[in-house]
């Protein structure tokens, strides 16, 4: 693909472009050179054969030279043309030069974030690295949106730039989708663009011929909640190749979006796609800040809502609501359908362990990979559904009173409970294992051990010899009157629901690990699928899964080559505004000293012995419920109002706060005042002079 045939097709479809022209190189021999209906100083560029090919680009190798003038015009020509390998049978643009504001490159990749790089000036300092660029993320918009953007302005863009180049940059958006359902670019498009006079105006758009380059911005979200620091292999590999699957959650409401990992491995670490999540809001006219503040990521996008953009996605929208208004019931009978399915497929499979252990591997890691998908999309459809009346009764403050009406608690709540029974010696261990012994500390990763499995040693010192306040019932405060019953029942159904659907399929993942567990001695948890099939093989495959970097990075840029970029590369990333406060999940003032805590696991069992204690940790999963009865309060950095440990903090009446800002840190010791309600929290420094001088 010549650049000529780029700009003839941008010329055809009517897309904005300077005037250009095309000299072959036997008429420049011959001394015909049409240039009269050009203005000059022009640009003479290179359009070599195979400059910009679909599978390999030559781009950088070829000759351009900029502000010819009508008799400089044979020299550059001649310039040109002696920078090309084979100069017969080719051909040289001579393009209307233009004095830009701006200039710039898009990667709109077919499946990743589309970038941008841009400079001030002429983009030749920008191609031949001279200059560095300013880049940010560009949300995909349409035609309409083009339109009405001075009207609304619902993309903030660059913010400390001209409202002209914001503006040129959303019609470079529609243009590029434009091209890429014209075009056969197979990985996505790489057009060089300027801003003349604040008009847009495209210079080339040639095929990207390294995939590889995609990026996506992923982030820990709940998955550092649910998954240890270091997720074994075999439960980050069975995540990673799901990724597909499930965002075909968000395929079925909408087939007009295009296909996108909805989890993406890095570091050896299971991350999801933020920017995937983005696109989505985008695609239907909603705010990108409501995934951002779900999954507690920084809004990066900056898009509004679009109302026009909304209503064309109406039957979307309706298809959501009939699939979330009986969600509740359709769950039930897909848990009870599930359980029967799973139990005869594991019975089938007790003699083909026996005659080729290698095909039952491969039965049961496709069984357990379906369970992980059909278990995260009913998750998705529930959190649909609860999050409109949750955000709603957040704002209003009427969480609080929520749990305070529900009578009946989550399965969640139940296990808290039981578990503060159990030390408490209201109930044996053999009472609390029939009904909860499937669980335990992080056990959404199946290489993990479930209370079946722990030592005596492990369970006295999880039992501990403590004297704590009062069971966790103790807390919990007088119901409402049948008003507030009637007017939270239906969010408390989606909320039980959704704890019992995790403590029924956390059944099922006990049993694929008790399956594996009888099969063989060997650590599977340590080792990937590719590994363990080679073992089940008769063979024993030296590890190749990468060493778990842990959630070292909560959001960052990804390409697929495994380079990570912390978000601040990003021109439009605002800087930390130094917020004191995250986001309240249970209403409770405490005064306190920190229990520091990184994750959920017996080496940080040994609580201080504090007066108050508040336990911090970077982030919350359900196998955390030993702890929260041996505390007066509870601060994650990572989570969000509808966890799975936030409903058990809500219901136990626990006073509790998650997002924290990162910058503030907070270590074992520290006296804090934290407000459940508002979600701030305040070093209380008079409190630390007085330990450290003794008084």
């Amino acid at each position: 693909m010549t650049k000529r045939q780029q700009l003839e097709w941008i010329h055809r479809w009517r897309l904005p472009t300077p005037r250009f022209t095309a000299v072959r190189y036997e008429d420049f021999q011959q001394g015909h050179v049409e240039a009269e209906k050009l203005r000059f100083p022009v640009a003479v560029r290179s359009s070599y054969s195979e400059e910009d090919g679909e599978r390999e680009s030559h781009a950088g190798q070829y000759m351009t030279v900029l502000d010819v003038t009508r008799g400089d015009l044979v020299d550059a020509l001649e310039t040109v043309f002696g920078s090309y390998p084979q100069p017969e049978g080719s051909e040289a643009l001579l393009q209307e030069m233009v004095d830009p504001e701006y200039s710039g490159v898009l990667f709109a990749f077919r499946e990743g974030a589309w970038k941008v790089e841009l400079i001030e000036g002429q983009g030749e300092a920008l191609v031949s690295g001279h200059r560095k660029p300013q880049s940010l993320l560009l949300p995909r918009f349409g035609r309409v949106d083009a339109w009405l953007f001075p009207l609304l302005r619902f993309w903030k863009g660059l913010p400390d730039k001209p409202a002209a180049l914001n503006h040129a940059l959303v019609w470079l958006s529609y243009y590029a989708g434009l091209l890429l359902s014209r075009m056969n670019a197979k990985h996505g498009l790489d057009i060089e663009f300027c801003i003349a006079n604040g008009r847009l105006l495209l210079l080339q758009a040639r095929p990207i011929t390294t995939p590889e380059e995609a990026e996506e911005v992923l982030t820990s979200a709940n998955h550092k909640e649910i998954l240890p620091p270091e997720p074994s292999p075999l439960m980050t590999a069975i995540i990673g190749s799901s990724g597909y699957q499930l965002f075909e959650y968000y395929r079925g409401l909408d087939p007009s979006l295009p296909p996108r990992a909805f989890v993406r491995e890095s570091a050896g670490m299971p991350w999801i796609n933020l920017s995937a999540l983005l696109d989505v809001m985008v695609h239907w006219g909603l705010p990108s800040r409501l995934v951002c503040r779900s999954v507690g990521a920084e809004d990066f996008y900056r898009v509004g809502f679009r109302p026009f953009r909304a209503i064309r996605k109406l039957p979307v929208f309706l298809q959501l609501l009939r699939q979330q208004s009986g969600v509740a019931r359709r769950i039930e009978t897909w848990i009870h359908r599930l359980t029967g399915r799973f139990d005869w497929r594991r019975r089938h499979r007790e003699l083909l362990w026996e005659s080729d252990p290698a095909a039952a591997f491969r039965e049961w890691e496709t069984d357990f990979r379906q369970l992980y998908v059909e278990l995260v999309a009913n998750m998705q459809a529930l959190t649909g559904a609860m999050s409109g009346p949750i955000g709603l009764f957040d704002r209003l403050g009427l969480l609080a009173k929520l749990s305070a009406t529900l009578k009946q608690k989550s399965a969640s709540a139940d296990y808290l409970l039981a578990f503060q029974e159990l030390q408490y010696g209201m109930i044996s261990r053999q009472e609390f294992l029939s009904r909860f012994g499937h669980r335990g500390f992080y056990e959404s990763d199946i290489g993990q051990k479930r209370f079946f499995e722990y030592s005596e040693a492990e369970w006295q010192q999880l039992i501990g010899d403590y004297s704590f306040p009062g069971p966790a019932e103790s807390r919990r405060q007088p119901g409402a009157n049948a008003l507030w019953m009637a007017l939270f029942r239906p969010v408390a159904r989606l909320i039980h629901t959704r704890e019992w659907l995790r403590n029924e399929t956390m059944k099922l993942f006990w049993d694929f690990r008790r399956e594996l567990l009888g099969q063989t001695d060997f650590p599977f948890q340590e080792h990937s699928p590719g590994e363990l099939l080679a073992y089940f093989n008769g063979g024993i495959r030296e590890k190749t899964a990468p060493k778990p970097s842990g959630w070292d990075m909560d959001t960052f840029l990804c390409n697929r080559n495994g380079r990570r970029l912390p978000l601040s590369v990003l021109s439009n990333v605002e800087e930390q505004d130094g917020s004191q406060q995250g986001i309240g999940i249970y209403p409770g003032l405490v005064e306190g000293q920190v229990w520091r805590v990184s994750s959920a696991r017996f080496e940080t069992l040994e609580m201080p012995e504090f007066e108050k204690i508040i336990l911090v940790a970077d982030a919350l999963d359900p196998g955390w419920a030993p702890f929260f009865s041996q505390v007066d309060g509870v601060i994650s950095y990572v989570g969000g109002l509808l966890s799975h440990a936030s409903i058990l903090l809500r219901e136990s009446h626990i006073p509790a706060i998650t997002q924290l800002p990162p910058h503030i840190e907070l270590k074992t010791g520290d006296w804090v005042e934290m407000d459940g309600q508002t979600g701030e929290v305040r070093v209380v420094s008079s409190r630390q002079s007085a330990v450290n001088s003794g008084q």
